[in-house]
């Protein structure tokens, strides 16, 4: 089955194991201090499950402040650090962004 037919919420879970529909809307991974962010992380989830693809070209998809933060800001122990980068990668793939605009991810 070719990826593109496959929603964005199986996606991250087969290249994370993070299964996004564990979040429970609580919002805690909201408290992250970023000024980079166009959609807080709990709506990006949201999307994510949606199957909205506005989510590939997010601000706060490639946000570097927000990724740093990203690891620790689910307290359902959501990696989200590991499903920006999935997502990233899916962007990629789908040509949506250059992969010169993820050779930060690399470093």
């Amino acid at each position: 089955m070719p990826a593109r037919s496959l929603s964005l919420r199986k996606i991250v879970l087969i290249k994370t194991g993070q299964d996004v529909s564990r979040c429970m809307g609580c919002q805690f991974c909201d408290g992250i201090p970023c000024q980079d962010m166009d959609i807080p992380l709990a709506s990006l989830v949201t999307l994510i499950n949606l199957n909205d693809e506005e989510v590939l070209t997010s601000k706060t998809l490639w946000s570097d402040e927000v990724l740093k933060h990203a690891r620790e800001a689910c307290s359902r122990q959501l990696n989200l650090e590991q499903i920006i980068l999935a997502l990233r990668s899916e962007a990629v793939q789908r040509g949506l962004v250059a992969e010169k605009n993820t050779a930060q991810e690399n470093l």
